[in-house]
């Protein structure tokens, strides 16, 4: 594997917008230009005239990190290299759940209130094995997806949420086994109701309108109102469907339920969806950090979110969650890999460069025994991608939901 993310000395006049810069930049007189660690995105159509200046002060090369950052394919595979196999979420499993959610919900957008009598039995034995699968891995912030294409996204979204639902369920109830199950597989129903909004209201890249928002709106009910048709009748699963969008002020919907008023596995599929949300690329927003999602969430506990269920995730994920990469104190740059439950900041990370930013051989720091430190986060690890050759044997690709 090639290292995605390596120390560089390129021409000022190949300079990328991704790239963040690795020590600092002088003039012949010594002036400081660009002090480590500008990342180079800040400059955006300013670029041109960036180059220009470093090099009427005599610049012609600059050392930097290169634009791409590591997938969580290529973190797996230098994990892999160091430390051995982490347990995961199956790929094959994954994909087989989004293949499903996609034939549900073109079933669904075709059939309305028609839908044929066991259509959601597939998807129910998948959330089974899904929460078997979290309840061994060992990683499951490296087993969240992504899709390039926009119509996957509302397959793969319901996916993350439920396996990130199912993690926090499993350590908000240790041993809880059955718990576990049905928060996973009411997750992946959560946003079903979505099937029979517009695809121009649910797509639309713009601001929503007071009206079109009021139709978004009504996917809870729908989804409810199709669990039940579909003779789910376990209470904690349907309230997943029903209540993901409930806030703990009072001013969520469809109920305007407040506080703990609102069921457990209702709230944890609250922060579940958002973090997700936050996390992923849509066409009118780009992604958010882990870390920053992370901050946005904790901001809102105890107006959005439960703040227990807020605690759980900061104590699961930290503030560096894996995937970041992050500077510490002596300079060196590296990803962090794994956390500790309860230390927020002192992970393990794995290094990739050191001060001067010469290449590492690969190795993991614990900082909880290192003496170093977090200086600041810089970029994150792109989510996982599912393969399009994957997902093309499993049907899914070839029939885009068109709904």
């Amino acid at each position: 594997m090639e290292q995605s993310l390596s120390a560089q000395e390129i021409p000022v006049e190949d300079i990328a917008t991704r790239d963040f810069v690795l020590a600092d930049v002088v003039s012949a007189k010594k002036a400081l230009l660009l002090p480590k660690g500008v990342d180079l995105s800040w400059f955006g159509s300013a670029k041109k005239r960036l180059v220009q200046r470093l090099k009427s002060e005599g610049v012609t090369h600059i050392r930097v990190f290169a634009e791409k950052t590591p997938s969580v394919r290529d973190l797996e595979e230098l994990i892999q290299r160091v430390r051995g196999p982490v347990k995961q979420i199956d790929r094959a499993l994954a994909c087989q759940a989004v293949r499903q959610l996609g034939d549900v919900y073109r079933r669904i957008a075709s059939d309305g209130d028609g839908v044929t009598e066991g259509l959601f039995e597939p998807l129910l034995s998948t959330g089974h094995i899904l929460a078997q699968e979290i309840l061994s891995s060992q990683a499951i912030t490296l087993s969240l997806y992504k899709m390039r294409q926009w119509d996957e996204y509302t397959f793969v979204h319901s996916l993350n949420v439920a396996l990130l639902s199912g993690f926090l369920a499993s350590r908000l109830r240790p041993g809880d086994n059955a718990f576990v199950n049905k928060i996973t597989t009411g997750s992946l129903l959560h946003d079903l109701g979505k099937a029979m909004i517009p695809l121009h209201i649910l797509n639309k890249p713009a601001k929503l309108t007071d009206a079109e928002f009021a139709v978004i709106k009504t996917h809870p009910i729908k989804g409810f109102e199709l669990a039940l048709q579909q003779g789910i009748s376990d209470e904690e699963m349907l309230t997943v469907v029903r209540g993901h969008h409930e806030r703990w002020n009072g001013n969520g919907y469809p109920d305007r339920l407040r506080g703990e008023a609102i069921p457990l596995p209702a709230r944890i599929d609250a922060v579940a969806d958002v973090f997700d949300a936050l996390t992923t690329n849509r066409i009118y927003k780009e992604a958010e950090s882990p870390k920053n999602a992370i901050s946005i969430i904790v901001g809102d506990a105890g107006d959005h979110f439960d703040p227990g269920v807020v605690r759980e995730l900061l104590l699961s994920l930290g503030l560096y969650p894996p995937g970041v990469i992050v500077e510490l104190s002596d300079g060196s740059v590296g990803v962090v890999v794994s956390t500790f439950p309860g230390d927020l900041v002192r992970p393990t990370v794995m290094l990739l460069a050191d001060l001067e930013g010469q290449e590492n051989s690969l190795h993991l720091v614990d900082l909880r025994e290192s003496g170093l430190y977090i200086r600041r986060s810089i970029k994150s690890v792109d989510k996982r991608t599912l393969d399009q050759e994957e997902l093309a044997v499993n049907g899914l690709v070839e029939g885009a939901h068109k709904a």
